[in-house]
Parts: structure tokens; sequence; C-alpha cells
């Protein structure tokens, strides 16, 4: 017999009819999803997809079946078009096969009353869970906080309903100062099996600071505590600027995590690192150590070379790293020695108790205007074997950035396998491998974007892929020493953040 292999994914499906304040700002619009599952098997699979309402109840009508997905294959499912049978509303999905499978989400906007599916930005995606906790641990929760505030949904993963789902959220600091209310919670909420319930910060005046630099707003982090396994993700808004970032809740911490990519005045890219210790008694002492990547770094004083530096998280804090064109001293540990005026890389976190990591991808609002998000990745959980539900090429504007984290000491390389999808790919359900070395404790990227001359692996292959090279697939990476990955999913065109960024698989 076949083991049956199950992953949640929350699947946020938020109309205007609802008058959610998620969705108030933007007027004339409703949220909508599209998700990809890719079989990381070594068989054929067959999926099933159901939807559950706000209740817990099943949408019978809307279920979803796939059968014979083949091996390193994906399903790309679009909720505007593919589900005609699901009504308007705000849903969670469990996606089960008799195959491991992956999945990510995509949340974006589309116009109410379109009779086609054209999504605006502010654009996200998260991953699906394969498992939940009892304990949910978020390092990045806003209210009021330079136009951002977050959005925590919570998915009930358990046997049975969950009568007693705890929020205790806990402001961070910088430079010494808090940055929020101490003391607030959210008690006592009950979610039926298989639903989600959303809980917003855009209202809750409660965490603010009570004075100080910080007064009126808070930056910190939250956990969650339930009587059912849960799942849980959070949205990042900043509605007057159109962004929007998503990032999966952590069922514990780990003592070594590893960021794919951090950036410093990155052609207009930056980014913002929030590491969360989740112990309500134990300090954590947290070593850095950023290494650059690639011939794009600069200096105004010093060395190109990896920096390290040392913190000490409280119980139940968070520490931001910041390196955004207003980053202070306080917030940036780039500006010291060596100064960057330009950094691109990865980053390595030790602690000596488990911590979690959560990084924000930005671009200047007269660049490119992105955001994305994904989690740091534990060391101990980095394999040979990776699977990357998305790779796009010239997909409708849109491609995707790859970037490959190498968490030893030894330089190794890697094969990477893409298999075209059979409805939308130029070239359909077609497989193309291509190597690449991976420096030691450094990264490599694969770009597949149309700015400067052609860099990806695709998009300069007309013999496989052709003329055009439309591309939308999976990818599975086999490397000779253990690594992790995450992708950026971006368009070009918008200037308006347009940018998915996720978390991939190893296996």
């Amino acid at each position: 017999m076949k083991r049956l292999y199950i992953i949640y994914t929350l699947i946020i499906l938020i109309a205007l009819v609802m008058a959610n304040t998620v969705n108030a700002q933007y007027t004339g619009y409703s949220w909508s999803t599209a998700y990809q599952v890719v079989n990381m098997g070594t068989a054929p699979a067959n999926i099933i997809i159901n939807y559950y309402d706000s209740s817990g109840n099943v949408i019978s009508a809307a279920q979803k079946t796939y059968t014979n997905v083949p091996i390193g294959g994906s399903r790309l499912v679009v909720q505007f078009t593919d589900d005609p049978n699901l009504p308007s509303g705000r849903y969670s999905a469990v996606i089960s096969a008799d195959q491991p499978i992956a999945a990510i989400a995509n949340q974006q906007l589309v116009p109410v009353g379109a009779s086609s599916y054209t999504p605006n930005p502010p654009f996200s995606t998260y991953s699906g869970q394969s498992e939940g906790g009892n304990s949910i641990i978020l390092p990045s929760i806003m209210y009021n906080w330079y136009g951002y505030y977050t959005d925590v949904y919570i998915m009930n993963v358990g046997t049975t309903n969950a009568n007693d789902v705890d929020i205790t959220f806990t402001p961070g600091e910088i430079g010494g100062v808090p940055t929020g209310a101490s003391g607030v919670t959210d008690l006592n909420n009950t979610i039926a099996q298989y639903a989600s319930i959303e809980k917003s910060q855009k209202n809750m005046s409660a965490l603010g600071a009570p004075s100080g630099i910080y007064n009126g707003r808070f930056m910190g982090s939250a956990t969650i505590t339930a009587d059912q396994p849960i799942i849980a993700i959070v949205n990042q808004h900043n509605e007057n600027a159109y962004k929007l970032m998503t990032y999966n809740g952590f069922t514990n911490g780990s003592n070594d995590i590893a960021v794919p990519s951090y950036m410093r005045n990155y052609f207009g890219y930056y980014t913002t690192m929030m590491i969360g210790n989740p112990s309500n008694t134990l300090t954590a002492k947290v070593t850095i150590t950023y290494t650059p990547t690639g011939d794009y770094n600069t200096v105004s004083s010093g060395i190109v070379g990896p920096v390290t530096v040392e913190y000490e998280i409280p119980p139940m804090a968070s520490l931001t790293r910041y390196d955004g064109p207003s980053a202070s001293d306080d917030q940036s540990d780039l500006d010291d020695d060596p100064i960057y005026t330009r950094f691109y890389g990865s980053v390595r976190i030790t602690s000596d108790n488990p911590v979690v990591v959560q990084v924000n991808v930005e671009a200047l609002a007269s660049g490119d205007d992105q955001a994305g998000s994904y989690n740091g990745i534990p060391v101990s959980s980095a394999t040979q074997d990776i699977v990357v539900p998305v790779i796009l090429s010239k997909y409708y504007g849109y491609y995707t950035t790859l970037v490959v984290q190498n968490v030893t000491n030894n330089e190794g390389t890697c094969d990477i396998t893409y298999t075209s999808d059979g409805t939308y790919s130029q070239v359909k359900n077609h497989s193309a491998t291509y190597t690449h070395t991976l420096p030691a404790s450094g990264a490599f990227t694969v770009y597949e974007g149309n700015k400067g001359a052609a860099q990806g692996d695709i998009n300069r292959d007309p013999t496989n892929w052709g003329v055009g090279t439309r591309f939308i697939g999976a990818a599975t990476i086999h490397c000779t020493v253990n690594a992790v990955a995450f992708v950026n999913e971006e368009s070009d065109v918008s200037r308006r953040d347009s940018m998915y960024t996720f978390n991939t698989f190893n296996k």
C-alpha cells in the first residue's frame, strides 16, 4: 500500500463584498490566489485538493483531482479560472497525494467584475506546510510601522476543533529602545478543523509604544499557542505603497540558519532581516556572518570580505537588521569595517539557543518598487537534493531568480533539471539539465530575467526551449554538497510590487 502524503496550504481568497480591512484600501479589486503543486516523488503522482470554509465545511463541488503528474512535474491552479465551483470567500485547502509533494501559493488582486484573469499588484507568495505545531513563532509583527501592518492567518490542521488559540505579542528593540508596547494578548480563539481565521493588527492601537521615538508604533514578534496543531502565515501590508510581503510561521527554532540572499544598495534592492528568540526564559547569543557573492560588491573603506557581528536577544524578543536607504548605524552591520556601498551575498546565523529568521527583500520606489519575503533555512534541513515548485522564463513578462547557498566549507557542483508544464510552456513536458559550480560557504544565482545580458539556463538555450522561451515549470537540484535555496519571481513591467518570493524544499 502506498503511503498518503498531505500538505496544508492556506488559500486566501478575500472577496470585496466581505468589506474586510485587508482589502478596504484597494477599491475596485478583490483578492485571488494561484498555487503550484510539484511531484517530489519517485513515481507519477495522483493529487487531490479539498477546500474548507471558515466553519470547517468542505466544499465538495470544488474538489480537484490530478492524475499521473510526472516525476518533477507540477500543476498550476488559478482560482479565477480553474475553480468555478468555489464561491467567492476565504478558504483553506488540504492537498493530498500518493507521492511526496510540495506547493507554493501566490496572492494577488483582480479587478472586480473582470472577465479574464488580469492579476494586479501587490503580489506575495508562501509555501505549503506538511505539518503544524502547538506553538507557532512569528518573528515579524507590525502595527503602524512606517506604513506597515500585519495580518495573521491561522489554520487548524489537527484532528478536531481547536478551542483555545492564544496570541502573545512581544515588542522588539532597536539600539536598546523598545519598539512597541508590552503585555498585549489575544486569547481564547476557536478554529474548526481545517478552517482558518484571520487576525489583523491594522487597528490594534494597544500595540503602539506608549512614549518615546516609537510612540504609537509596534515592530516585534508574536507566539501562537493552541490545543490542536496549527500553521500560520503572516501578510505584511503597506497599503499606500501597494506592497505585500508574506511569510510562513515557524514551529521551532534552530541553532544554525542559512539566509541565501542579502542585499544593500544592490541596484536599488535592499534587505530587512528579523531574528526572533522564541524562548520564554533564555537569552540567545547570536553570531551573524555576511558573505559577499559575485563581482558586484563594492566598499568605500576596507576590503570586500565577510563581516561577522554578535548580539544578544532577550527572551521572546526579536532583533532587526535593516540595510535600506535610511538605515542607521544601529540597524546595519555593513557600514562599519568594511563600509559596503553595495552588498550582494548570503548570511549565516548561529546561536547558543534556537532562533528563527525571517527576511524581507525590497526595492526602492524610484526603481523596481518590489517587495518579497522568505524564511531563513535551518542548516540541519540542508540536503544535496532540492525541489523548486516554480521556475519562470519570459512567462508573460515574468521570470525567476534562483539562489542556491552552500552550507559547507567545501566547493561543490549542482545539476539543475528543469521540467516544463504541459499547458502554458512553449515547449511542453520537456526536461533539460545544467551544471553550476557552488563556492565553499558561498552561493550562485541563476537569473532568468531580461535586464542586461541573458544569464539564466533557460533563456540562453533555444535548442531545448525554442526562440521566445516561454517557460513555466518546476526544477530539481542535485548538489555534491549540502545546500539550500530560495526563489524571487517577478516582472519588470509594473514598477509596483510584482514580486513573489518563496522558500524551496529540501528532500
